[in-house]
């Protein structure tokens, strides 16, 4: 008679044939062979530059890259702890709906099906690997070390963020609020260490780009400090390894090392987190017992908040325009939704606010108030789309939902997209706002660049939701299609922020050359604030029309 772990072998590898054939479909499917072009173009084009370009570049330290290697890890996971900490709801070790249904209620051992989990992410750090061995190949001697010393490292790294999270969900409120103060507080020193150490490396009064260069140096001071290494001692055998000059005896020491961690790691995981199962179970149990699930004073709160709630929702739709007020219902569920994270978002715009205003220390007048702006720009494209995704990317598992609602297109998509396009411009005029009284630009500067960043905010979410519909995915997907989407959305928007610079110098030359100094400034204001946001209008048509044509039978991706 067959053993359960012989069935969940074959499982897994049936899984894997047919996630490949799957794929190899999709790649072919006439519906997406515009973003299979595009994934095979950026794919030849980053081995092509690996070999062409990277090889010709002058090689790094090899001891600061040995640092990188072990500390970068730290850093990221110290990252990933704060963020786990402040997270109200853990997952359970992210298992998909059906891994709970076939795997979690199967006659399995959890340490069974632990190790399962961490083989998923086998595949991930494989394809994580491939790149990043192409980015430091030339910095070694041997590139297979590299490839070993790297994969051990990144598994190692995945395996130690499922034992923080387990560990996180199994403990008590009291214990919870200890460790999110003792996270914050490791965050906090290693943020005062990366601007003691960007002061330290930049002469004072310097422009803002020279901060720019040398926070990059600054991170990798940070990573090689002694405390940040002595946590990083777990990532040291596969640092030394990645980086070895000579093979020696010591190689077989450091490669046994590094492989023998990853059994142990997925021995703790197991033992995390049945005490984390048995911690929740007892919880549980006490609250049940206390009769938490049975006091009707939350209850008659919750109806009382939600029938306030709701008389203000008829109030707003009754002073909309009659052809927005079904758009009213679906930026009131956002607005009911992004009330129980409103500190979370805060924060999370706090930190851009403060670094867009750190030029304000640089001592420059000249040009302190384009690196704000740019910094906006920035922080608008690249950090306000994964910070609020209210938007149709929550929505995946709800789209039957939504599809079923009397909306037409565009009224669904400005319901979508309200909140996350309104949140993103506070950001961006309290920004403004407070570098105009330090600098003070002048109200065409204030205008201006309020009104072009305020359609990007737009511009942006909608091409965002305009991809998400187009090339649909979920929330924690992995993968060669994951990886590839990332850096070619990086690489697009970076081809944007460039065009729309070239674009506006263009369009000043334009107006100096046509008009005389009065009137070229409003000219000059009115046409790129009036540009911008025919791009951002076209953007939503765009979305609109994505969200016309999203086939639920079709496009929804399989788990």
């Amino acid at each position: 008679m067959s053993s359960p772990h012989q069935h969940l072998t074959w499982l897994t590898l049936q899984r894997a044939v047919f996630r490949l054939r799957r794929a190899a479909n999709r790649m072919r499917s006439p519906r997406r062979i515009v973003a299979s072009a595009i994934a095979l173009i950026f794919i030849c084009a980053y081995i092509l530059n690996g070999f062409f370009i990277l090889a010709s570049r002058s090689t790094a330290d090899v001891e600061s890259l040995r640092l990188w290697l072990s500390g970068g890890m730290v850093l990221y996971l110290i990252y990933h702890a704060v963020r786990c900490v402040w997270t109200d709801k853990q997952v359970d070790m992210e298992y998909t709906a059906a891994e709970s249904l076939w795997l979690c209620g199967a006659p399995l051992k959890r340490s069974t099906v632990a190790t399962y989990k961490v083989n998923t992410v086998l595949f991930s750090a494989l394809l994580k690997t491939f790149f990043l061995v192409i980015a430091l190949a030339p910095d070694v001697r041997h590139a297979g070390l590299l490839a070993t010393g790297v994969f051990v490292a990144l598994v190692l790294l995945e395996t130690v963020r499922m034992i923080w999270q387990r560990l996180i969900s199994g403990l008590s409120h009291r214990y919870l609020v200890g460790a999110r103060v003792a996270m914050s507080a490791i965050a906090a020193a290693v943020v005062i260490q990366f601007f003691a150490q960007l002061a330290s490396i930049t002469p004072p009064n310097s422009q803002p780009g020279i901060y720019v260069l040398n926070s990059f140096r600054a991170i990798g001071r940070v990573a090689s400090c002694d405390g940040i290494q002595w946590l990083a001692l777990p990532w040291r055998p596969a640092a030394l390894l990645a980086t070895t000059a000579e093979i020696t005896t010591h190689t077989a020491v450091q490669f046994l090392a590094s492989v023998a961690l990853l059994p142990c790691a997925i021995l703790a995981l197991v033992r995390i987190d049945a005490w984390a199962a048995t911690a929740i179970l007892a919880r549980e149990r006490m609250r049940l017992q206390s009769g938490d699930y049975f006091r009707g004073s939350n209850a008659e709160r919750y109806d009382e908040g939600h029938s306030q709630d709701d008389t203000l929702a008829d109030r707003i739709e009754s002073l909309m325009p009659v052809r927005l007020r079904d758009s009213v219902a679906l930026v009131w569920r956002q607005a009911l939704s992004i009330r129980r994270y409103s500190g979370t978002i805060l924060f999370s715009f706090f930190v851009p606010t403060v670094l867009c205003l750190s030029p304000l220390l640089t001592g420059r007048v000249g040009n302190q108030w384009a690196f704000i702006v740019a910094g906006i720009s920035l922080c608008t494209m690249l950090l306000a789309p994964p910070a609020l995704r209210l938007d149709f990317r929550r929505d995946l598992k709800r789209m039957l939902l939504l599809r079923a609602l009397p909306l037409r297109p565009i009224h669904a998509v400005l319901g979508q997209l309200t909140l996350p396009v309104l949140i993103t411009i506070g950001f961006q005029w309290t920004t403004l706002g407070i570098a105009a009284m330090v600098i003070g630009p002048g109200w065409s500067q204030i205008v201006g660049w309020g009104g072009m960043l305020s359609a990007l905010a737009v511009f942006t979410f909608a091409t965002e939701n305009a991809l998400f519909l187009a090339y649909p995915h979920h929330e924690n997907a992995q993968g060669l299609g994951m990886v590839v989407r990332a850096n070619v959305m990086f690489l697009g928007k970076a081809t944007l922020i460039a065009a729309a610079v070239g674009a506006l110098l263009v369009w000043v030359t334009v107006c100096r050359s046509i008009f005389s100094d009065p009137i070229s400034v409003p000219v000059y204001v009115f046409g790129a604030v009036a540009g911008t946001w025919i791009l951002a209008t076209s953007a939503l048509m765009v979305t609109a029309w994505c969200w016309r044509r999203f086939d639920i039978s079709a496009d929804l991706p399989p788990e």
